[in-house]
């Protein structure tokens, strides 16, 4: 079969599966949304709270340790909660956080908010990429894997600038404000899809 062939059929797959179909959509929004806010993030301290280079580092790794920190979480909350709770309930987490963060006006709270929605997005993105692999046969595995991720980071670019364009103009806290908010209507949005009663097989 021809790469075009393979990658059609992963598509296809992919289309195919109700829950896999819902969070490519929701992903796709979700990485439009977010795509840019490492920037903004970034902006926010240099510009707004007068940090330097070495502010920026101690906010960026206080936040990795909420990646560290999310993902020891996720497999005891997806066995209590089941996947569609802990997903929404995630995503709706990164994004109250994303809306603070713009109107947070010290550096460790930034820091916090930051190691906040890091550590919800690493439990959002565990369950979605453990799920996907669980219904997705082996066979199939790259073809789905890389249909999923070219389709839902497509629309990334365009997303960050549109997100550091609006900072820039508009200020950070509106931007990550209306950020938030769209990621928080994600969340409630995939309670409406298959998501909400996803599960392996």
């Amino acid at each position: 079969m021809s790469l075009r062939g393979e990658l059609l059929e992963g598509a296809s797959f992919l289309w195919r599966h109700p829950v896999l179909r819902a969070l490519t959509l929701l992903l796709s929004a979700f990485i439009f949304l977010t795509h840019g806010l490492d920037d903004v993030l970034i902006y926010h301290v240099r510009l707004n709270l007068d940090g330097t280079d070495s502010t920026v580092g101690l906010v960026l790794s206080v936040a990795a340790a909420g990646t560290l920190l999310g993902s020891l979480t996720v497999a005891p909350l997806r066995r209590r909660l089941g996947f569609g709770a802990t997903w929404s309930g995630s995503v709706a987490l990164a994004g109250v956080a994303v809306a603070v963060l713009g109107s947070a006006r010290t550096v460790p709270v930034v820091a916090a908010l930051a190691a906040g929605y890091l550590g919800a997005v690493a439990v959002g993105a565990i369950c979605s990429l453990s799920l996907r692999q669980e219904v997705t046969p082996n066979r199939l595995l790259g073809r789905v894997t890389s249909v999923f991720w070219a389709t839902h980071y497509a629309l990334g670019p365009a997303g960050a600038a549109v997100v550091t364009w609006g900072a820039e103009l508009y200020g950070v806290p509106l931007v990550c404000l209306l950020a938030g908010g769209g990621i928080i209507l994600l969340a409630l949005a995939g309670l409406a899809t298959p998501v909400r009663h996803a599960c392996p097989g």
